[in-house]
């Protein structure tokens, strides 16, 4: 098994990424910033303090390992409002990084998780392909299209999964305006799948020909934002007619698969289930 080194460790996703690899039997490096909360990590899960940006820390953090899954990032809307904090971190932790590996790891896989926000606003009824060129409309997106060149270009043994929007199967009060228009595609991805892609970056024998790839929930996850809107609201006992939605259109389309699935094997929790899962959490918050 793998001595995988996992950044953001101590984030809601990189926590169920950090489960997940400890579940197969690898060793695991939690890399976060000392303030995290690295309790309740499974028993072959070390957490390593450092900071992303520090020189020192990444070199220390990544030797030995054979694998390093790079999470950490400033999310929206904070990558937007503190411009300069999210291309330090997002940016120029990537870069420090990547050297770290080049020079201490050079033989360790780097599975980096991007965004399709890189393509911008996609064409209407357009399905996006990963050979689509980038088009960032906000910082967070630009930092993720930058941090991807800094691995691209290097040396390293890598792949980029640019995953689509992560649907997590837990009641969340809707928002006030959703991101996207009614008639626009959408296709989201279950929080799991988007775990098992992560994981799957590690050991992968196929990602020769799949060193960029579009991480998205596959055909039952394709739909309108109408149509996903709806089926939330129907669960909650809201109107559909009284949903708000984006004058513009949003960071979503339906994405190529282009052999990922084959080489990740990662969808595994189709829209159904998703909305199950959806509905017992509601249940239950309604039942006390």
């Amino acid at each position: 098994m793998a001595t995988v080194l996992v950044t953001g460790s101590a984030g809601s996703m990189g926590r169920l990424v950090c489960s997940q690899l400890a579940a197969n039997k690898h060793s695991v490096r939690a890399f976060d910033l000392p303030s995290a909360n690295f309790m309740d990590m499974p028993d072959n899960v070390t957490a390593v303090c450092g900071d992303l940006t520090s020189v020192e820390d990444n070199r220390k953090a990544v030797k030995g390992v054979d694998a390093v899954i790079h999470l950490a990032a400033i999310l929206p809307p904070t990558a937007d409002e503190k411009i300069d904090l999210a291309r330090k971190v997002n940016v120029e932790g990537t870069r420090v990084l990547v050297e770290a590996v080049d020079l201490i790891a050079p033989n360790a896989r780097f599975v980096f998780s991007s965004s399709v926000s890189v393509y911008g606003v996609p064409a209407i009824d357009q399905e996006v392909r990963v050979s689509d060129p980038y088009n960032p409309d906000d910082n967070y997106a630009k930092t993720k299209a930058d941090s991807e060149q800094i691995v691209i270009r290097s040396d390293l043994d890598y792949c980029v999964l640019r995953i689509s929007g992560v649907a997590i199967p837990v009641f969340q009060e809707p928002p006030t305006r959703w991101p996207f228009r009614p008639n626009q595609k959408i296709e989201f991805i279950h929080r799991d799948d988007a775990v098992n892609a992560i994981v799957a970056g590690v050991t992968s024998q196929s990602i020769e020909n799949n060193r960029v790839i579009n991480v998205s929930g596959g055909p039952t996850w394709r739909m309108t934002g109408a149509q996903y809107v709806a089926d939330y609201f129907n669960m909650i006992e809201v109107d559909p007619a009284e949903a708000i939605y984006q004058d513009v259109q949003g960071h979503f389309a339906w994405y190529m698969d282009e052999g990922g699935q084959e080489a990740f094997d990662y969808q595994r929790n189709p829209y159904p289930l998703y909305l199950d899962q959806l509905q017992l959490d509601i249940t239950r918050l309604m039942e006390g």
